[in-house]
């Protein structure tokens, strides 16, 4: 007996799954280079281990006054746009999954690294904003507030690649049956 491939909801294209996931990766590395277009190495965005305050005071004292401004005004905001970005595509991933019959705890575990990592994204880039408007005075709770985001971001970024490629995986799966 031939069995039939069940009936999805139109909602979500099957299509979302490799196209957005795809745009996210590309836009990570568009915002990237924006980024170093602008002269401004996105030292403290992608430190995994953390930093400190004298970290960010000697960062911030090595941009100077204009690339200082460029980071507040250029980078920031398209880094915060990434972050809005992947950050639904991961409620896209969860809802799109449990619209096709995956458990919420399976449809949480691939789109959740990324709603979760781009709202801690976001955080991070509003603590960022923060200690550039208050330069020179840093504030140890700022820094240490936009350290743990930054750690969290980076963790569940990687996380919600994994997840991207199960999702794709799940979605397709009962295609290729």
């Amino acid at each position: 007996m031939i069995e039939t491939v069940p009936f999805y909801s139109s909602a979500i294209p099957l299509g979302f799954f490799i196209w957005a996931p795809a745009a996210v990766v590309v836009l990570f590395w568009a915002v990237g280079l924006w980024s170093n277009g602008q002269g401004i190495p996105r030292m403290l965005e992608s430190d995994w281990d953390g930093y400190s305050v004298a970290d960010v005071e000697k960062l911030f004292s090595l941009y100077g006054d204009e690339r200082r401004a460029r980071y507040r005004s250029r980078v920031l905001p398209a880094d915060v746009a990434f972050a809005f970005t992947y950050a639904i595509v991961g409620a896209l991933l969860i809802a799109g999954l449990f619209t096709r019959g995956q458990p919420w705890w399976v449809a949480a575990l691939c789109g959740g690294g990324w709603l979760l990592g781009g709202l801690c994204d976001i955080a991070e880039n509003f603590a960022v904003a923060r200690l550039l408007d208050r330069y020179p005075q840093i504030d140890s709770g700022n820094v240490s507030f936009a350290s743990i985001m930054t750690r969290l971001k980076l963790v569940l970024f990687t996380l919600g690649v994994a997840g991207a490629l199960v999702a794709a995986y799940l979605v397709f799966k009962p295609l290729a049956g």
